[in-house]
This record gives structure tokens, sequence and C-alpha cells, in this order.
């Protein structure tokens, strides 16, 4: 039986991958992907530089941001395979070796 929502997965959890997510979640399951754990404000980062207290301000962790408040799925790793005739993405989790498979519908 297919799920009630259709499967959307966004490859980056950037500013672009970030705002089609908070767009997306209500009309669909949203699952983020990136190979980084956290988010960087770039163009402030030499700010840093001066005030190195000030990179927490330009920095947060991914997962709870994503999984906490903003309701979608969280999966720290590499896509390495996009298959759109089947449907699915492959994608390496950081923190393992073996790959995982996930469904989409989008």
């Amino acid at each position: 039986m297919p799920p009630a929502q259709r499967r959307v997965l966004i490859i980056g959890g950037s500013f672009a991958g970030l705002c089609v997510a908070r767009d997306l979640k209500n009309h669909f399951l949203v699952t983020i992907v990136d190979a980084k754990e956290f988010f960087e404000y770039t163009p402030g980062v030499l700010r840093a530089y001066v005030k190195p207290k000030h990179l927490d301000a330009l920095t947060f962790t991914l997962y709870p941001v994503i999984e906490g408040r903003m309701g979608c799925k969280f999966i720290w790793g590499e896509v390495t395979e996009l298959d759109g005739k089947e449907r699915t993405a492959t994608i390496r989790p950081m923190l393992c070796q073996e790959k995982e498979v996930v469904d989409l519908d989008i």
C-alpha cells in the first residue's frame, strides 16, 4: 500500500534545500540528504576570524532543526546514485559503509 503522502528527496541542506523543504513539508513527506551535518552561513564566516565567538551565530547542526523544528527527515550522507525509472536514491550514510536505498515519488 503506497504512503498517504508522496515522498520528496532534497539533496543538500543549505539555503535552497531548507527553503524548498519548508515550502513542501505540509504537502509531502520530505527527506533531506546532506554530506555535512551542519549549516554554515558562508557569507559571514570572515566575521568569525575577527570575532571567533561569532561562529556560533553563523552555524547550526542540521539534524535538530530539520527533524525537530521542521518535521522532515534528515540523512547525513551522500547520494551516490539516482534511479529515475525505479524512483530510488542510493545513499551512503557518513558513519557506515553500507548503502541505503530510499524510495521517492518526486
